[in-house]
This record gives structure tokens, sequence and C-alpha cells, in this order.
């Protein structure tokens, strides 16, 4: 029995030898460069045989040695092995360590929730932000009404007011969590810099010559100490340096602090100064420019030039407003709340015209091009301005897509008076590459905004671009623009192609039937039949129109309505909703589309409705497009509301057309314009 006892013991011991032998080759199997070590071994026992073979003693010698590096790795494997994992659950322990102190212990907020916006958890920093304890399961607008607003945001970082202190904030959607971390020091060093943030700026004091040229001397000296005064008064008030440096003109020094004090206010001290004035019978009105720069270093000089931009900006909108532009932001615009006489005169129509003759003889060809849609006012200009090519001998094309003729255009198109092929004017956008050579100039017509036109490609390429257009002037505007005429004060652009064979009518020949018909057709669809924007110098052009054959029964038959347009028409205005008092607003349905001299008529019937002060009818124009009409007494600036939604026009007629969006969504974006204007 003890014999059998020692040979168990002995069988137990081999077990367990055997055991560990093994549990030792499976974790060095498990080691990653077991695999090499491996490969290194069958070489040697292969290298090991082939010595056996040539030469015995070798191989001998080569196998003990062998034998002797399997000993050694047998007796320290366990030993390096426990090593290795020693260290691997160190740097576990450490990195656990690490993460948690990360996640808890870091400056940055951390914030997960559920689908239901509940919160999951959220690190100490988190707490402390949110300044709540007890936050798990919790909704996160019970915790703060700022949720909401942080939730809409996209993954991107936003600098965000968060319990009274400043954040750069994201929230990451796609995973449900929140992001912040405190901003409050960079924002400091962000409000310090401000102060040393110069803001360059020019004061005009529109038609300055015109209200002091009926007043005696004394009473241009008092005039202008009074206003001096309550300028200097003003600029005291928000530190502004002003230094008059012409009758008409002021210079203005301030930093980014004051600018932003002065816009809070909207700039306000200047429309309330201009309602003083005009309640004592004097127009009074300004047109401020003024630039910044969003970098450390700039040239003053660069500066000073970019305010100029701006003034010219503010001036050729029509004036009385305030345009404010950094060099790498959009501009921002003021006032323009009231519709200025126009001071036009018949020297700088003649004086366009030189230089338009001038630009048109320089030029290989030239390429005429209206807006989008057009209408009878571009189709009539891009006839005139061929007319007065083709006399100076250059080859000329009009840009067109046929297929957004509406029905009075293809009419006015089919005249019988046509005494040349319109197939030969005519050029569709396939085409237009053929035609193009680096002296190429375009002619925009009836608009100035590359994303309106016919010709946008060519624009933005930077072929040389002149301007006729009678449209408030937008930031949007080509670069290569070496001829602008923009008459915000002119009925039309036909009013203005027009005047250029008046004042030249003894240089080119004069117009003929159907192209002085397009001309007359263009400035009755833009008046409304000579009630909207009409002046001495519109009846003048309409008259010589007349004189050069125009023919009023062909335009009133072309102009006759078709039964089903006036039901739309009347059906936009029954549909009619009065919003805050004095806005009407009308929309149509996203089945049915509406073209846009229908809901023009309708929009300006709108404003005939008591107490309406300003008109919007938004309506389906293509399957992937909506339009908004709008119209205006002159009180609304409807040219604001408009450019707000990527559109323009005049103070009191404007439009804008939005894509892949339906009717509702277009309202929805139409009140919250208006409810921010009245605010």
């Amino acid at each position: 029995m003890k014999k059998y006892g020692i040979i168990n013991t002995m069988n137990r011991g081999v077990n367990i030898k055997k055991e560990k032998i093994l549990k030792i080759l499976q974790q060095f199997h498990e080691l990653s460069f077991s695999w090499q070590i491996y490969s290194v071994s069958v070489l040697y026992l292969l290298i090991t045989m082939i010595a056996f073979v040539r030469k015995w003693e070798i191989g001998i010698l080569l196998f003990v040695l062998f034998l002797l590096i399997v000993v050694l790795l047998a007796y320290n494997i366990n030993r390096f092995i426990f090593s290795v994992n020693e260290v691997a659950g160190k740097l576990v322990m450490n990195l656990d360590n690490i993460k948690d102190d990360v996640m808890n212990h870091t400056p940055i907020g951390i914030l997960m929730y559920d689908e239901e916006n509940r919160v999951v958890w959220g690190n100490h920093s988190a707490l402390s932000i949110i300044n709540k304890n007890d936050i798990v399961g919790k909704k996160l607008e019970q915790l703060s009404d700022e949720f909401t607003k942080i939730l809409s945001l996209s993954d991107t970082w936003d600098i965000i007011k968060f319990s009274g202190k400043t954040y750069k904030i994201a929230h990451k959607s796609d995973v449900k969590t929140i992001y912040w971390i405190d901003f409050e020091k960079e924002n400091e060093i962000i409000e310090y810099k401000k102060y040393n943030q110069l803001v360059f700026g020019y004061l005009l004091i529109d038609d300055y010559d015109e209200l002091v040229q009926s007043l005696n001397d004394q009473e241009v000296a008092d005039f202008d100490a009074t206003l001096v005064t309550k300028l200097n008064e003003w600029a005291q008030e928000f530190d502004v340096y002003l230094k008059r440096i012409e009758d008409d003109k002021y210079m203005m020094l301030l930093n980014k602090v004051a600018l932003e004090k002065i816009e809070e206010f909207e700039f306000k001290f200047f429309s309330e100064l201009r309602d003083d004035y005009h309640s004592k019978n004097s127009p009074l009105s300004f047109s401020l420019g003024i630039a910044y720069a969003n970098v450390e270093q700039f040239v003053i000089s660069d500066l000073a030039k970019e305010a100029q931009f701006n003034l010219d900006l503010a001036l050729a909108r029509g004036g009385d407003q305030i345009v404010v532009k950094a060099n790498d932001e959009s501009a921002r615009f003021y006032g323009g709340e009231t519709q200025l006489q126009g001071n036009r005169t018949n020297t700088r129509s003649k004086l366009v015209y030189q230089a338009l003759i001038n630009q048109i003889k320089q030029a290989s060809n030239v390429l005429i091009a209206g807006h989008v849609y057009p209408d009878m006012d571009s189709i009539g200009s891009a006839l005139g301005i061929y007319k007065i090519v083709t006399e100076q001998r250059k080859m000329a094309k009009i840009i067109v897509n046929e297929s957004q003729f509406n029905s009075d255009i293809q009419q006015l198109l089919s005249s019988p008076q046509i005494s040349y092929n319109l197939k030969n004017i005519f050029l569709n956008h396939d085409s237009v590459r053929e035609y193009m050579s680096s002296k190429t100039l375009i002619i925009l017509v009836d608009h100035h905004r590359p994303s309106l036109s016919e010709a946008k490609e060519l624009i933005l390429k930077g072929y040389n671009t002149v301007i006729i257009d009678h449209h408030r002037r937008s930031e949007d505007f080509p670069a290569q623009s070496v001829l602008t005429y923009i008459e915000p004060y002119a009925s039309s652009t036909g009013e203005l192609i027009t005047e250029f064979f008046m004042n030249m009518r003894n240089t080119i020949e004069s117009l003929n039937h159907f192209e002085a018909t397009a001309l007359l057709a263009g400035i009755i669809v833009d008046t409304n039949n000579f009630s909207n924007r009409t002046g001495s110098r519109t009846f003048d052009a309409a008259s010589y129109l007349k004189g050069r054959g125009a023919d009023t029964e062909q335009i009133q038959r072309i102009l006759k309505e078709d039964l089903e347009l006036v039901k739309k028409r009347n059906h936009l205005i029954e549909k009619t909703e009065i919003v805050y008092d004095e806005y009407a607003i009308s929309c149509g349905t996203d089945e049915t589309i509406i073209d846009n001299i229908t809901a023009a008529q309708a929009a300006d019937n709108m404003l005939n409705l008591k107490h309406v002060e300003a008109s919007f009818v938004i309506y389906r124009r293509s399957a992937d497009t909506v339009a908004i009409s709008a119209r205006s007494i002159g009180q609304v600036n409807v040219q604001k509301i408009m450019e707000s939604l990527g559109g323009g026009g005049h103070l009191s007629n404007a439009a804008t057309q939005i894509d892949q969006v339906t009717v509702e969504e277009v309202k929805q974006l139409l009140l919250e314009k208006i409810e921010n204007r009245r605010d």
C-alpha cells in the first residue's frame, strides 16, 4: 500500500508539472511574438539537420546548443510571462484611472442622454455647470430652458451663454452627447480686443446741396450749426470721433465696442433726426458706410476704401441707410425706410451711354442677359441693348431660356412687326461656349445679382460685365463690372435704355416699331400702367417710344388676361390674411403652379385693402421653387424683408424665390422676418 501511495504521489507530481508545463506553453503561445520564435526554431533545426548530413560533429554541436537554449527558455519563461502580465495589469489599472480622471475631473463638461432627452450620465464638470447633482433620468428641458437651443445645434462648436457664463458647446446628436468648454477667459480677451479694434466710417448728408440751395448764407450757417451740434452730441454719447471733411461728408473713427452699442439701437438716432426734420418740411436724411477688419493686421487705407465702398452701396440702394461690413462678413443694412426722390440728370445718361459705346467697341462680341424667368422689362431692355450693339457693327446675342417665357412674352415675340429672325438673336445656354472669347463683353439688363442671371456662369468666370438696372443694389455684385448704371429712382430698365436713344437720336438709327413696342411694354408692366414709381422722365420715355411706333393696342392685347389666370389671382386675393393689422399675406398651394405676373397683380390688388401697408403673395413657381411677390405703399421696406430671404428689389416692390421648400415653410420664414422687423 505504501508503494502504491508513493507511486500515486509521483503521478500527481508528474500531472502537476505537466499541467504547469501546458499552462506555460499556452501562455507562451498567446504572446504576440511567439510565431516569430517558432519560425526561428524551425529554421535552426533545418540548419542542424543539414549540418548532420555534411559534418556530424557540427550537427551535434548545434543540437546541444539548441537544447541549452530550450532549457534556459523553459526555466525563465514563467518568470517572463509573469512580468509581462504584471506590467499589463498595471497598465490597465492606470488606463482605468486615467479614463475615470478624464471623464470625471476634466474641465470639459460631458452629458449623455437617451431618445426621450432624459439624462443618462454626466461627469462632475457637467454637474457643476448645470449646478445640480441629481440629474440622471430627468429631461433636459426640465433642467434648463437653455437646452432647447443646445439641442438645435449641429455638430459644430458654438459660443453660447449657459447659466450666466460663456461656453463653447458642441451637441453630437448622433451619439446623443453634449460637451461644454469654459470660454469665459477667452471671451474676456475677445471683448478686450474690441476696444483696440478700429472701425472706420463715412457719413454723408443726402442731397445736401438741394437742401441748402434755397437758403441764404445766414440760414445755411444756422442749419449747419444746429445739425453739427446734434451730430456731435450723438458722437460723444457713443465715443465716436467725428470730423467734417466736406460740406456734406464726415469721417468717423470708433472702436468695435462703440459700434456694437450703436447697432444695438439700430442707428435709431438718424431715423429720429430725419423724422424731426421731415416734420419741419426739411427732407434731411443720411447715408453711412462703415467698415472694420476682423484681423489683427490690416492696412488703414484698405479700411477707408471698404468704408467708401459701403457708402457707395448705401447710395446705390437709394440712400437714407447705413451699410456695415467687415472684410470677411456679409453686409448689415439699417434704415432705408423712406423712398427718396431721384436726382437723375440727362448728363449722366449721356456719359453712361458714351462709356457703354466705348466698351462695346473694345469687345470682340457682346452677350446680353436678363434675369431668370424674364418679364417684359427684361426682354424689352435686352432687345434695346441688342439694337445699340448691332449699330456699332458688333455681333450680339441674347442669352435666354425659352422654357421660362410666360404667355405675354411669347405673344410679344410672335408679333408680325418683327423684322428679323429671333432664332438668330436668342442663344440658349448649351450654345454659349461657342461665342465666348477673352474679349467677350457681358451686358446685364434689369438685374445685377449673378445668382439671378441667365449669364451666371460667365459672370463667375470673370468676363468684363456692364450692368444696367433699376433695382436697388445688393451686396451680391459681379466682381468684374467695368460699367455700372443702377438708377433705383427709374421706373424700369426700359426707361433707362430708352433715354440712350432719346439723348443720342442723331447718332444712331431710330428704334423700329417692334423694339419700341417691347420697351414700352416693359415700362407699362413695371409701373402697373404708370401708377407706381412713375416720374416725368417715365412719361418722356413713353412719349418717345410712342413716337417711334410703339403699338399700345398690341400691348393691351398682349397684357389681356386669360380667364383661368384671373380666377387664380382672385383666388389668391380671397385667401388673404391680415397679420399684425398692416400686413396682407396670401398663399397658393403646393399643387398649383402660378406665374409671377399673376402673383404680382394679386399683391398689387391686396395693397388696396384698408389699413394694409405691405402685401405678400407666396406661390409655387415651379416644381422645385416657391416664390414671394411683395408690395408696399412705402412705410414698410419690403426690399429688406426679401433680401433677408435671398431676394431683392425696391423699397416698395420686391421678390424672392426659394428652392426645395413648401409654401407653408416659406410662409413661416416670412412671418419670422416680419416679426423680427417689428421687434
